[in-house]
C-alpha cells in the first residue's frame, strides 16, 4: 500500500509542489497507475463517446477496432509520459518546462492550466446536474458548489490522498459498471451489424476515441513522481497504459450498447440514468451516487493537475492556493455558465486538445534524445512543434469538433469525407522532426 510520510505533510496535506520529490520520500508501487487512471476514465465521458460512435454509420465489429485501436494508442502514450515521473521526480509541465525551456514552455503550462480548469467546470456542472435531476429539492447552483466542494477536499490533500482515493473508487466504480454492463447485454440491444465498410466513419471515430484519452498525457507524471527512481519503467507504462485503455473501452461499450437500447445516442447521463430506472428507485438512486463519485474521480486529477501547471507559471505560489484559485474559478464559470454551458464549453475544450499531440511527439523525441538542457527557450523543439501543428491544419475539422462554431475543414479532412486525423499528422511529425532536426544538429565525429 501507499505509506504517508506524515514528517513532512502539514495536516496530511502534500507539502511539495513542483520541485524534484527526494529520494527519502518516493514510494509507492506502478501497480497504483493502474487504479488511478483505471477509476478516473471510469466517467460519462467515455460513456457518452461510446453512444456516439454508434451514430458514425459503421458495423459493429468496425467500431470496436476503432475503440481498441485508438484507446491502446492513446493510452500507450499518456503511459510512456507516465513512465518518466520516477526518473525525473517532477510533474509533468516542470519536465516538458525543462524541454521547452522556461519561456518555451510557457505557452504549454497556460494551456494545460486553461484545459484543467474548463474540464472541472464541466465536470463540476455534470455532476451537480446528476444531483439535480434526481432530487430537484435544492437550486443547480447548490449542487454544482457541493459538488466542486468535495472534488477540491481530496484535491488539497494530494498526490497521497488522491491516490488512495482512486484505489478505493476503482472497486466501487468497477462494481458498479460491470453490473452496467451485464444489465446493458441482458436488454438484448439491435447491434449494426449488416452495415458496409466506411473509411470515413472508421477514421472519425479512431480520431474520437484516440482524442479523449490521449488527452491525460499532460498530467501524466503528476502522478508518478514519487515512485522510486529505480522502479521499472516498462511496469509503469503498461500499469497507467491498461488502466485507463480497459476504463476507457469498458464505459464506452457501456455507453453503445445503453443507446442502442434505449434508441437514444445523445450520451446524457440522463439516458443511463433512465435506463437504469427501469430496475427501480434503489437502482437509480445508486447510479446517481455512481456518476457523482465517477465525476469526482475524474475532477480530482483535472483540478489538481491544474494547480501545478499554474506554479510552473508562477513558481512562488503555493499549491494548496493556487488549487482553491482554480476550485473558486472554476466553480464560478459552472455556476454562471449552468448546464446550457456544456456544450459550447466541451467544445471550446475539444478544440484546446489540437495542442496536446504535437506536444506529445516533441516530448517523446526529446526524451529518446536526453534532450532536456534548455534554459529559457529550446528553439530547435519549438520550431518542430509549430512546424508539426501547422502542417495539421489541412486534416482539422473544426467544424465538427467545435459543433460548428468554428466554420473550418481542411482540404484533407474535405478529401477524407470529413474525418479529422490532425492528430495522428502533428504527433507523428513532433517526434520525427525532433529527431532529425537532432541529427542535423550534431557535431560530426
Amino acid at each position: 500500500m501507499l505509506n504517508i510520510n506524515f514528517s513532512e505533510l502539514m495536516f496530511g496535506m502534500e507539502t511539495y509542489g513542483i520541485e524534484q520529490i527526494p529520494a527519502r520520500m518516493r514510494h509507492g508501487s506502478p501497480f497504483y497507475q493502474f487504479t488511478l487512471w483505471f477509476s478516473s476514465n471510469l466517467t460519462v465521458a467515455d460513456y457518452a463517446l461510446g453512444a456516439i460512435l454508434v451514430t458514425l454509420g459503421i458495423s459493429w465489429s468496425w467500431i470496436w477496432v476503432a475503440v481498441f485501436l485508438g484507446n491502446l494508442i492513446g493510452a500507450f502514450l499518456v503511459g510512456y509520459l507516465a513512465s518518466e515521473g520516477p526518473r525525473f521526480g517532477l510533474p509533468q509541465m516542470m519536465i516538458s518546462k525543462r524541454i521547452f525551456g522556461d519561456i518555451g514552455n510557457i505557452p504549454f503550462s497556460l494551456a494545460q492550466w486553461i484545459s484543467t480548469l474548463g474540464w472541472f467546470s464541466v465536470n463540476a456542472i455534470i455532476s451537480g446536474y446528476v444531483l439535480y435531476y434526481a432530487y430537484p429539492v435544492l437550486p443547480l447552483t447548490v449542487y454544482i458548489i457541493v459538488s466542486a466542494f468535495s472534488q477540491m477536499v481530496i484535491a488539497i490533500f494530494g498526490y497521497e490522498i488522491i491516490h488512495r482515493s482512486e484505489f478505493l473508487l476503482s472497486y466501487i466504480l468497477g462494481a458498479f459498471f460491470a453490473l452496467t454492463l451485464i444489465l446493458a447485454i441482458m436488454s438484448r440491444p439491435v447491434l449494426p451489424v449488416n452495415v458496409p465498410f466506411s473509411p470515413t466513419g472508421f477514421a472519425i471515430a479512431l480520431a474520437t476515441v484516440f482524442s479523449y484519452i490521449m488527452s491525460w498525457a499532460p498530467y501524466a507524471s503528476d502522478y508518478s513522481r514519487y515512485l522510486p527512481e529505480t522502479t521499472s519503467r516498462i511496469k509503469v507504462l503498461l500499469y497507467a497504459m491498461l488502466g485507463g485503455a480497459v476504463a476507457s473501452i469498458w464505459m464506452e461499450a457501456v455507453g453503445m450498447l445503453i443507446g442502442l437500447a434505449t434508441g437514444n445516442y445523445s450520451g446524457l447521463p440522463t439516458v443511463l440514468l433512465g435506463f437504469m430506472n427501469r430496475y427501480g428507485i434503489l437502482s437509480l438512486t445508486v447510479s446517481v451516487i455512481m456518476i457523482f463519485l465517477g465525476a469526482l474521480s475524474a475532477n480530482v486529477l483535472n483540478l489538481y493537475s491544474n494547480s501545478l501547471a499554474l506554479l510552473t507559471l508562477y513558481e512562488k505560489a503555493k499549491r494548496h492556493w493556487g488549487l482553491i484559485l482554480g476550485a473558486v474559478v472554476g466553480t464560478a464559470l459552472a455556476i454562471v455558465g449552468g448546464i446550457n454551458f456544456v456544450g459550447y464549453f466541451e467544445d471550446f475544450l475539444y478544440f484546446l486538445d489540437y495542442w496536446i499531440t504535437p506536444w506529445i511527439g516533441v516530448m517523446i523525441g526529446a526524451i529518446l534524445n536526453n534532450d532536456f538542457t534548455a534554459k529559457k527557450a529550446n528553439i530547435r523543439l519549438l520550431a518542430a512543434y509549430f512546424l508539426s501543428l501547422l502542417a495539421s491544419v489541412p486534416f482539422m475539422n473544426l467544424q465538427t469538433a467545435t459543433s460548428g462554431i468554428i466554420n473550418f475543414v481542411g482540404p484533407f479532412a474535405i478529401a477524407l469525407g470529413g474525418a479529422d486525423v490532425s492528430y495522428f499528422v502533428s504527433f507523428t511529425l513532433g517526434l520525427v522532426l525532433v529527431l532529425v532536426f537532432k541529427r542535423l544538429t550534431s557535431s560530426p565525429p
